[in-house]
């Protein structure tokens, strides 16, 4: 696996490709999730390869949106079966990374471990310091693109959003969960 040049490739293109009105799905996000999923493997123990794979399908998790804004996750698969063999990933590894992205779809459940780093890894700004300015960033994109909420209609959907999400690995639990919890109290109290 020439991982140096995967992860060349998408951020190259993400870079120059993606729509600029991407306020919250930016190549800012991917790279954000991709160190997520770096620190999460190291602390899950995975091995060398799991992590590259991991690691990888953090980086190409969000390519479709380079051609459409809602499913885009098929289409990050159709990319990631096309271009990965090309930097010797081998069937197998990229049918795991796929299965990995797939996760990444709303309402899609985790299994196994590396597709429970990848969903921790997606929202691993829900238990952080800055969730606020990324949620501001996501409510602004949503608005770009024709989902009309009111500030109050979005509280209310981040609240609904963060009761059903779970975190799944041992990690995240204990680092982020705490954050997470007290943020939705945040937006619990909220007058408007």
């Amino acid at each position: 696996m020439d991982f140096r040049s995967a992860k060349q490739y998408i951020l190259d293109r993400l870079e120059k490709e993606l729509q600029p009105n991407l306020y919250y799905h930016g190549i800012h996000h991917t790279l954000d999730v991709y160190e997520a999923s770096i620190r999460i493997a190291e602390l899950e123990g995975l091995s060398q390869d799991e992590k590259i794979l991991v690691n990888t399908a953090a980086l190409y998790h969000d390519s479709g949106f380079l051609f459409k804004y809602e499913h885009n996750e098929e289409l990050a698969v159709e990319l990631v079966g096309e271009m990965l063999p090309q930097f010797g990933y081998n069937k197998e590894q990229v049918q795991i990374i796929c299965n990995i992205i797939l996760t990444t779809r709303v309402k899609a459940r985790p299994y196994t471990l590396l597709e429970k780093i990848m969903c921790d890894a997606d929202y691993d700004y829900l238990g952080r310091d800055d969730v606020e300015r990324i949620a501001d960033s996501l409510y602004r994109e949503l608005l770009e693109y024709n989902f009309q909420l009111s500030p109050p209609e979005w509280n209310e959907l981040q609240i609904r959003f963060l009761n059903k999400h779970q975190y799944y690995t041992e990690s995240s639990l204990q680092i982020r969960r705490p954050k997470k919890l007290a943020y939705i109290e945040q937006l619990k109290s909220r007058k408007f």
